[in-house]
């Protein structure tokens, strides 16, 4: 459940927390208006007087001159009327412009700025301001000052505004479609600056971020800055493997020269022990440069496919695999062999495969075992041997050039470290991949996977 939850957490995501981010600072914002509008921007309306509460109002003003109502504070009488009325009653002196009220909270400076502008008015009317519906003026005459009358009372509003939930969904609705775009815009070139290094890494040199690259912003400075250093990786990697080839070539004539010299040597009966130690070095130079152009025709692309059933292509590699195995007291199980026909080249092919099984053969304590497998788009040839086997972080490095899990090792065995280098570059030639995991059997585990045609 855990997982489930931290794999749909947005905020795993910078889109996911630039989305959030904003979103929640548009709905803030929304209801902080919402609620500044209706606290301090208030409108006053002109309300119809209903005839019952100018008949109310009417009365309670004739009887504040009855004479034994006359003989009272102003405050009591206004007190005592109220009681009849659903509401506050309000004196407001004209000349003074002091106001008198009935018992209750005290109103806005609002309201009481409309009561003194309505003092002045010569027939009654009503008007609103939110709830508060004021009704007046009335005028009577008390101890020689005149008084405008007025009722006051909550009345909530016939024609209602739209609901706050209203607002909210309206609100959601085009904060989130908003706060996506703004977000996506802003991801989407990281997106692809990551991709393109993702492919970068994979050995794609020719990977460039596009339409990114044309940003004025700093998006825009980060994906010409990534195209200038893929452009510098790929010159390098072209000139290593220039040089390479290069020096493989020139190093084939001394090397030549060397051997005939060796045969010289041989029939003028020299030293037999110096002899057979110069051609076994010599010997293991040409094995390297051999291997050293296998690799640069590899990552020159140089292919030739074919379509050949799969058991020709590989018998030759495991008849000679088989023999290996036996001089060495070991055991080699191949699986039965797929029957369908495969569009490659089988030079290459057979190379990579040979490779990988003669380092798992080499390696192994008794047994090796291969065997076959297949899906909609790939068909993979598995390698497992029974040796020691290498830790996960070697597992991703034996691929690469002149790399040796175990130096002294692969000294005693001869190999510089090319040959898996060489059944990698063959098998991304037949746009297929090549991977080590540690086996279950506790030694190495190489999967050869091949784009089906």
């Amino acid at each position: 459940m855990k997982t489930l939850l931290d794999n749909i957490n947005p905020t795993r995501a910078i889109m996911g927390r630039l989305f959030l981010w904003f979103w929640v600072t548009f709905i803030v914002t929304a209801l902080l208006a919402i609620w500044g509008a209706r606290l301090f921007f208030v409108d006053l309306e002109v309300s119809e007087i209903t005839p019952d509460e100018l008949a109310t109002l009417t009365s309670i003003t004739q009887r504040f001159d009855r004479p034994r109502l006359s003989r009272m504070p102003l405050q009591e009488v206004v007190n005592r009327n109220a009681r009849s009325l659903r509401g506050r009653l309000i004196a407001v002196n004209t000349a003074t412009q002091d106001i008198v009220m009935s018992m209750g909270p005290p109103l806005r400076e609002n309201d009481i700025r409309d009561l003194k502008r309505l003092a002045k008015q010569t027939s009654p009317i009503a008007i609103k301001r939110g709830a508060l519906k004021l009704i007046g003026p009335l005028f009577f005459e008390r101890r020689g000052e005149r008084y405008a009358l007025f009722s006051a009372k909550f009345d909530l509003p016939e024609k209602k505004t739209p609901p706050i939930v209203l607002f909210l969904i309206i609100a959601l609705i085009t904060t989130t479609l908003l706060s996506w775009l703004f977000a996506r815009t802003f991801t989407n070139p990281i997106l692809h600056i990551q991709g393109s290094v993702k492919r970068l890494a994979g050995g794609e040199w020719q990977s460039r971020v596009g339409p990114t690259s044309n940003r004025q912003d700093e998006l825009g400075q980060l994906a010409r800055d990534f195209n200038k250093m893929a452009e510098q990786l790929e010159a390098m990697w072209g000139a290593q493997k220039r040089l390479l080839a290069d020096v493989s070539h020139e190093l084939r004539s001394p090397l030549a020269r060397l051997q005939m010299a060796l045969g010289l040597a041989h029939q003028q009966n020299v030293d037999p022990a110096t002899l057979e130690r110069v051609e076994r070095e010599a010997d293991r130079m040409a094995s390297l440069i051999d291997q050293l152009l296998a690799l640069s025709r590899a990552e020159a692309g140089e292919i030739t496919l074919s379509a050949t059933p799969l058991p020709d292509v590989l018998k030759e590699v495991f008849t000679d695999a088989h023999f290996e195995a036996v001089n060495s007291n070991k055991q080699l199980v191949v699986s039965e062999v797929p029957t369908f026909i495969v569009n490659v080249d089988a030079v290459m092919l057979c190379r990579a495969v040979e490779n990988v099984l003669r380092n798992a053969i080499r390696h192994s304590h008794t047994t090796t075992q291969v065997y076959f497998s297949e899906d909609n788009n790939f068909w993979s040839l598995h390698i497992v041997d029974d040796g020691d086997g290498l830790s996960s972080q070697e597992c991703e490095r034996i691929f690469a050039p002149f790399y040796r899990a175990s130096l002294a090792r692969e000294r005693e065995s001869g190999g510089v470290g090319l040959g898996l280098s060489i059944a990698k570059a063959a098998v991304e030639l037949h746009h297929g991949h090549i991977t080590a995991a540690p086996a279950d059997t506790g030694g190495l585990h190489v999967t050869l996977a091949f784009k089906k045609s």
